[in-house]
């Protein structure tokens, strides 16, 4: 069992999950709502679609997270430009900065999460998991 894929490779990203949790309790955001503000800070401006294709969140799920960040003043909507029926999420000031906050945590949480690899064994590990992430389309049916 411990030597399974499945196994090792789940429950890291279980614990992963439950630190990030925790890590931004704090700040009162949710991991999905923290990958939101990161997707806008690092890409701009984006459709909600676009946005939940990005992360893999349903519609229902990024309605509730969208009305949630832009309830807590984080996130605007302003009408799209050249579609009238989406609109373009943006971060507030107030956005920029929780993420900014958010960030530096989990970036924390991740480094003693990490302890116990080297830094080529962290290299390799991100090499590796890439390496699967980029070829979970093709197992899906794309391209």
């Amino acid at each position: 069992m411990m030597g399974r894929y499945e196994f090792l490779i789940n429950r890291p990203a279980q614990r992963i999950r439950e630190i990030t949790g925790k890590t931004l309790a704090p700040l009162k955001i949710s991991p999905k709502q923290y990958g939101v503000l990161a997707t806008l800070d690092s890409e701009g401006p984006l459709s909600q679609r676009d946005i939940g294709e990005m992360l893999k969140i349903d519609r229902t799920t990024m309605v509730t997270l969208i009305d949630g960040l832009e309830g807590m003043s984080l996130l605007v909507r302003d009408d799209h430009p050249k579609d009238r029926r989406y609109y373009l999420l943006h971060l507030t000031p107030a956005g920029k900065k929780l993420y900014k906050e958010a960030h530096i945590l989990i970036l924390k949480a991740e480094e003693e999460f990490l302890r116990p690899l080297s830094k080529n064994e962290r290299q390799t590990l991100r090499e590796s998991l890439s390496k699967l992430f980029s070829h979970i389309p093709r197992l899906e049916g794309g391209h």
